[in-house]
């Protein structure tokens, strides 16, 4: 259900018809208000944050260090990781999936699969006191996604893309 409403929100985002109105909701939110997101909290669920249990459950199933599986011609990792604990899980199954993280927080635990052709991930946190714990899913083709930095609506966020040609830019400030 979480993945039909983002594929929803993400394809009325980026159609060139999009109309939106404002409503009040706070003025640190205001900005980001719309006819879509008409509330902190429907914006939040739509990327939604993970639970404690899924949480719990990511941890046990990704094991300390980087975790690299690939299947198919010529993907590529590059990982710049900086933590005092990291747990990184990558599975790529297709061809030519990129994907390039650089990241430098307090523990990083990720989950990237990207399953299908040319998909692009750029992941880039260059300082946070935060403990990230992030998933990434890519399900079909030329799938791009861009995130910037982390702050304490992101940090635990999962990300999932599915159809052919999406595109997802995510700046953290």
């Amino acid at each position: 259900m979480k993945t039909y409403i983002l594929n929803s929100v993400l394809l009325l985002l980026f159609s060139s018809a999009f109309y939106a109105q404002e409503k009040e909701d706070s003025p640190y939110f205001r900005p980001y208000s719309s006819s879509v997101f008409n509330t902190k909290e429907v914006a939040l669920s739509v990327i939604s944050s993970l639970d404690k249990k899924a949480q719990n459950d990511l941890y046990a199933r990704i094991q300390s260090g980087v975790q690299i599986q690939q299947i198919g011609d010529y993907n590529t990792v590059n990982a710049n990781l900086k933590a005092t604990e990291v747990k990184v899980s990558v599975n790529q199954q297709g061809n030519n999936n990129e994907l390039f993280l650089d990241k430098n927080a307090k523990t990083i635990t990720q989950n990237i699969i990207q399953k299908g052709n040319d998909n692009a991930i750029s992941d880039f946190t260059l300082h946070t006191n935060y403990k990230v714990n992030t998933q990434m899913i890519q399900n079909g083709d030329n799938q791009n996604i861009k995130s910037i930095g982390t702050n304490s609506m992101s940090k635990n966020m999962k990300i999932t893309q599915t159809g052919n040609g999406a595109s997802l830019i995510l700046i953290n400030k």
